[in-house]
């Protein structure tokens, strides 16, 4: 009787996370979603990038113009004696006007700078919603990690009732019952750890979203269960089209060859056209023909561009820039290609840690549970061997929910090096390890 009770109890562990989870699932399942619109509005790293886009924008409107024009104004402190009449002053205006093109290569320089901030804007939208995918993966998987701890108390806590109550019928000795409370006490400190371990989490993850440090946030009880939804092969052809580092790469490399095209212009001369009167008083003798007219001069000016060594070095110098940006975009690329493959492997190692966890050594440990206790309540094992199966259900609960965090980073890696969403985040892992085997297990028990 008492070995159908143990049964019944062990196999009531994982039922009783499931129907909690199935009340818990509907306040979860939008967390992330609210997180990242969040820091839509809130992150500082985002509102910077938004800022530094603006001011790109700004510079686009400001550069490609015509020069101010030059009013110019000279008063004679001795007045030039003339024919028709002393001039006093000369008033004139004056227009720079760049060679032909100069000022669309301008403008086209500075579009650059704004396709630049453009992309700094994307490569940060994704870098931000990669941490908050981290830090909400480290959050659901404390919560979960809390949830087995808390199971293995009571597991180990009811494990203590039946070594007390073998030792009062003096089929146990003394030994088992403090082995067991020194493995509930270490669990205990365990459960207590995994608690202080929530602050740090919600700190990070409010500094994200730029709210308060101190905002309370509720602990996720399910990790989501993140599976990649593009093929692997496809993942690096899509980084290819969407990183923003690549477009921006691009984009210094287009500006480096603009930047030549403005250095070649150097060669030719810039103009600067005026309109020029004096201001002329009236004969002081006589009454000569225009007496007191102001003259009107128009005028054409142009720079010598005749040191051509410095306007050679400008455009060597805007060559080297288009070699270094094009190697700066290759080494991006080589990069992106390294980093989507480091993804990729710690996807398929987080499935294959899956796999073995939940597939193999899980359903092993609480076989192994059940036959230790069998054994302990009828006298054949010592409560070491109890023990020995409860450490090794803890770590393997641990580590199948450390697989599917681990797989759920790699995704989010992934997501931030191919600037698309790869997987369905919003989906809880509801499904625990032999959880519909256990349910049948139980149905007979009950009937």
């Amino acid at each position: 009787m008492k070995r159908h009770l143990c049964t019944c109890f062990l196999c009531l562990i994982p039922i009783m996370l499931l129907c909690s989870s199935v009340f818990s699932t509907e306040k979860e399942d939008k967390i992330l979603s609210a997180y990242l619109e969040q820091a839509l509005i809130g992150n500082d790293a985002l509102l910077a990038a938004r800022t530094e886009l603006r001011a790109a924008s700004a510079k686009v409107h400001q550069a490609g113009v015509l020069p101010d024009p030059k009013l110019e104004i000279q008063y004679y402190l001795q007045p030039v004696e003339t024919r028709i009449g002393p001039q006093q002053a000369a008033l004139g205006i004056g227009q720079g006007l760049p060679w032909f093109g100069k000022l669309p290569l301008m403008r086209k320089l500075s579009s650059h700078d704004e396709a630049i901030a453009g992309a700094k804007i994307a490569a940060v939208e994704l870098d931000v919603a990669r941490q908050i995918k981290e830090a909400y993966i480290a959050y659901c998987f404390l919560g979960r990690s809390q949830q087995v701890v808390a199971d293995n108390l009571e597991l180990l806590r009811y494990l203590e009732g039946v070594a007390r109550s073998r030792y009062t019928g003096g089929k146990a000795t003394y030994f088992d019952v403090l082995k067991i409370q020194a493995e509930l006490a270490r669990t205990q400190d365990k459960a207590r750890t995994l608690k202080d371990q929530a602050s740090p989490l919600r700190v990070r993850i409010n500094n994200l979203l730029g709210t308060e440090a101190e905002q309370a946030r509720a602990v996720p009880k399910r990790l989501p269960k993140v599976v990649l939804k593009k093929k692997e092969h496809a993942i690096y052809t899509l980084a290819l089209q969407n990183a923003p580092l690549l477009q921006a790469a691009q984009e210094r490399v287009a500006k480096a060859r603009t930047g030549k095209e403005l250095a070649k212009k150097d060669f030719y001369p810039d103009f600067k056209v005026s309109l020029k009167t004096i201001l002329t008083g009236s004969a002081e003798y006589g009454d000569p023909p225009d007496s007191g007219s102001d003259p009107v001069i128009a005028g054409v000016s142009m720079n010598l561009p005749i040191f051509r060594d410095r306007r050679r070095a400008k455009v060597a110098e805007q060559n080297a820039g288009i070699k270094a940006a094009r190697s700066l975009k290759e080494e991006q690329k080589r990069g992106l290609k390294n980093r989507i493959e480091q993804g990729l492997y710690a996807y398929r190692d987080a499935e294959r840690r899956l796999a073995l966890y939940r597939d193999e050594l899980l359903p092993n440990a609480q076989q192994q549970i059940e036959v230790a206790l069998s054994g302990f309540q009828s006298g054949k094992n010592s409560i070491l061997e109890m023990i020995d199966a409860e450490q090794s259900l803890l770590t393997f609960s641990l580590a199948a929910s450390r697989a599917l965090a681990d797989r759920a980073l790699a995704v989010a890696g992934l997501e931030a090096q191919a600037g698309v969403v790869l997987a369905t985040w919003e989906e809880p892992d509801v499904a625990e390890p032999n959880d519909a085997e256990d349910i049948k297990e139980v149905e007979p028990e009950k009937k």
